[in-house]
């Protein structure tokens, strides 16, 4: 399994984190091994819309995704991480931390294959590395956005203890279309109740 090393910290740039257990999930970093899990997702009718994933997939655009994946954290954008089963160390899906305009705030994606929904891994994940970044020097808030329509991402967020706090009325633009977002959001005052 291939993979970039350990950065160590510096303001602005988010670290890979060792890989991060919470229940069924493990988050770690993407190696050219998670292959499958990327080529189900590009034959997902959701998940290529509205991210990088490659399809058509082949092997030479998943690689080339894991690659990007690895330079979100080089370049300081960010971090995208996959979301693995803890009992096999399959990928099953991603979840993203990107930093937003304003300083201290990072935005939180994820996405889980079809065959591995509804297990608690995008929860478990969420949970785990947003709290992990809220420990880190300059995060004070996670926020992300959902599609109103999407109850299954809707649980997992406030699952997480995200809370919601509005409506972004033609906020997300995929292609020509538009749609409204909510946007929930996790600070450190969230963690103390």
């Amino acid at each position: 399994m291939m993979g970039p090393a350990d950065p160590v910290y510096r303001p602005g740039v988010i670290p890979v984190p060792a890989p991060l257990r919470s229940g069924p999930a493990v988050v770690r970093a993407w190696a050219y091994d998670d292959l499958p899990c990327l080529e189900e997702a590009g034959q997902d009718q959701a998940i290529p819309p509205r991210t990088t994933v490659p399809s058509p997939f082949s092997q030479t655009a998943g690689r080339a995704f894991v690659e990007r994946q690895w330079g979100r954290q080089a370049s300081g954008e960010g971090l995208s991480v996959a979301i693995a089963e803890a009992a096999t160390g399959a990928a099953a899906g991603l979840l993203s931390l990107l930093h937003r305009q304003q300083p201290g705030v990072v935005g939180a994606g994820y996405w889980i294959v079809a065959s591995r929904r509804r297990r608690g891994l995008a929860g478990a994940a969420l949970r785990v590395v947003s709290r992990w970044a809220l420990g880190l020097p300059g995060v004070a808030r996670v926020e992300a956005l959902v599609e109103p329509d999407n109850a299954g991402s809707i649980r997992v967020l406030e699952g997480a203890g995200f809370r919601r706090e509005g409506l972004l009325r033609c906020y997300l633009a995929f292609g020509e279309i538009r749609r409204d977002a909510w946007i929930y959001s996790l600070i450190e005052s969230d963690l103390q109740g």
